[in-house]
């Protein structure tokens, strides 16, 4: 028996971008214009889900599932001062770029967008559409005579938006992530990193006869 899909490896992770969202309500969902992150080096996502078996005469009659926040670990260079105190509701010193932590924080909420290799060249196109970061560990050692360097481990925390967008199927539901695969040659991703790509700006390939 044949089958439609292509199956390939993932070797490669790049044009890692963020947008802040400056509206997310029952009226509308926008973002700022993507601006570049960092040097993406890897990502790891997991996803909070729980399922339990309900058990009627005597044996498991149904499943409940239930799906929570994702976490993407995002492993970059060390960060700039500024770029921070952006993504952690920091204060910056603009006279001196001194980062004043007060403890305190501002939570902004950001959407990222990024792009992820296969073993065939193509390349699967990802936003999330709503989270917070934070900054995992940060380390650093003596110089000796290894090539050993420290980096950032930037911590995405994604949700949902509040916002319901207008879904193919005619319902209108909250907003995860967008996931395109190149190789399917059916939506757009030319332009994918020049604004935030939602449901209801996901654009399909026309072909010219």
């Amino acid at each position: 028996m044949t089958t439609p899909y292509v199956y390939e490896e993932y070797q490669g992770f790049d044009s890692l971008y963020f947008a802040e969202i400056t509206k997310d309500d029952a009226t509308a969902y926008t973002a700022g214009s993507p601006l570049v992150l960092a040097p993406a080096g890897e990502i790891l996502v997991k996803t909070d889900r729980a399922s339990d078996p309900k058990y009627y005469d005597n044996q498991p009659y149904l499943i409940v599932t239930a799906e929570g926040f994702d976490e993407a670990t995002l492993t970059v260079p060390v960060l700039p001062i500024a770029l921070v105190a952006k993504l952690l509701g920091k204060v910056v010193d603009t006279a001196t770029g001194a980062l004043l932590d007060t403890g305190e924080t501002t939570t902004k909420y950001f959407a990222i967008g990024y792009r992820l290799r296969f073993t065939d060249g193509t390349y699967r196109y990802v936003w999330r559409l709503k989270g917070t970061f934070r900054l995992d560990e940060e380390s650093a050692k003596a110089q000796d005579n290894s090539t050993d360097t420290k980096n950032h481990k930037l911590i995405f925390t994604g949700i949902t938006t509040k916002y319901r967008f207008d879904l193919p199927d005619d319902t209108t539901r909250p907003g995860k992530q967008i996931v395109v695969d190149e190789r399917d040659g059916l939506a757009k991703v030319d332009s994918w990193f020049t604004q935030v790509v939602t449901p209801e700006n996901l654009s399909v390939i026309t072909i010219t006869p």
